[in-house]
């Protein structure tokens, strides 16, 4: 899969060029499409571009195959750049760039186009109409194969990935929230990515749907760039969750022209570190809160009610508001009974 040769024609020195980025390319895969306009640096008469966006909105209609998710690059300015075509110097003006991702197995057959300049000679005075020039592109065909069979196929992206993933933290507790991005980075369609398919394997925790962020670079040959998933995770249990059971995505590699999986490798520690934890030390260290609040410390790898039915639930913590209280009430009502006793006695 190479690219298009750059061919001028035997006897010119300026020519249109359209050519692309590989000749033979699977459904989904990009294909980057190029026009440009080449003229030599002996070249002897002087060009200028003639009524040139209206031209190449004929000519974008034409060359834009049907039945493909387009990324133009969007030129804004002609800039010539030297390059060399044949062993000669030439000024390439590009006039078109766009990256293709066909949507269906349809070979993409691109006709000649045609672009006006006015032609005018470099000595002598300058005409009063510069005559026209009329230059023609080749037409260009691109084959698409369909992808091999799969269960998903059509329905998976295509192009060269990898998992960048990402924990807010890697130690929480049972019902605390933690925030996990699936980030899929390369070279493909990345606007259009599909989210990583959420598995079965969901008992110890909650996998909320994703939030969708993604960065597109194009450089007018490639399309680049990232997309990420964040979800938000909340544990049910202690433990070690590993989140290559939750998470995978499918996708075809056409340098290998194998179908591949993007699975996670990180793992969520849920709870503290160490799994020994007596079911005594915990029923203390629920009845020992500090600043007047509850702390209870549940063994690894339990369940957040492990040893519930040992707790003795008349073990109450004394509380010294409580008991002031309670000493204050009798002394009132020890007052009231003497004020009786000394009225009654009278």
């Amino acid at each position: 899969m190479t690219t298009t040769a750059i061919v001028p024609p035997p006897n010119g020195s300026a020519f249109l060029s359209l050519r692309a980025s590989k000749s033979i390319i699977f459904s989904g895969e990009s294909v980057a499409l190029t026009l440009s306009f080449f003229v030599a640096d002996n070249y002897p008469y002087k060009l200028s571009f003639t009524a040139l966006d209206k031209q190449l909105q004929a000519i974008n209609k034409k060359i834009r195959p049907a039945n493909a998710w387009e990324e133009n690059l969007n030129i804004t300015e002609l800039n010539p750049v030297p390059v060399s075509v044949g062993g000669k110097k030439f000024r390439e003006f590009r006039l078109y760039q766009s990256v293709f991702f066909p949507l269906s197995n349809q070979t993409l057959k691109l006709p000649a186009v045609t672009l006006w300049l006015g032609k005018e000679p470099i000595i002598g005075p300058p005409s009063a109409k510069p005559e026209t020039i009329v230059f023609t592109s080749k037409p260009l065909v691109v084959a698409v194969r369909p992808l091999p069979a799969h269960p998903l196929r059509g329905r998976v992206p295509v192009g060269l990935f990898r998992l960048d993933e990402g924990l807010e933290r890697q130690r929480v507790s049972v019902g605390q929230s933690v925030r996990y991005t699936f980030s899929v980075t390369g070279e493909g369609n990345i606007a259009t990515l599909p989210a990583p398919e959420t598995l079965s394997d969901t008992t110890a925790v909650d996998v909320f749907p994703p939030k969708e962020r993604h960065t597109v670079n194009n450089s007018g040959t490639e399309v680049t760039g990232h997309k990420t998933f964040t979800y938000f995770v909340v544990p049910h249990q202690n433990g070690v969750i590993s989140l290559v059971n939750r998470f995978q995505w499918i996708y075809f590699n056409p340098q290998t022209a194998r179908y591949d999986t993007l699975r996670p490798r990180l793992q969520l520690q849920v709870g503290k570190k160490g799994s020994a934890i007596a079911i005594n030390s915990t029923v203390e260290a629920a009845l020992s809160g500090t600043n007047g609040e509850t702390v209870v410390v549940t063994p690894a790898g339990d369940s957040l009610y492990a040893g519930i039915e040992t707790i003795d639930s008349t073990h109450q913590p004394l509380s010294i508001p409580v008991l002031i209280r309670a000493i204050a009430n009798v002394l009132i009502v020890l007052m009231l009974l003497g004020m009786i006793f000394v009225f009654f006695k009278r």
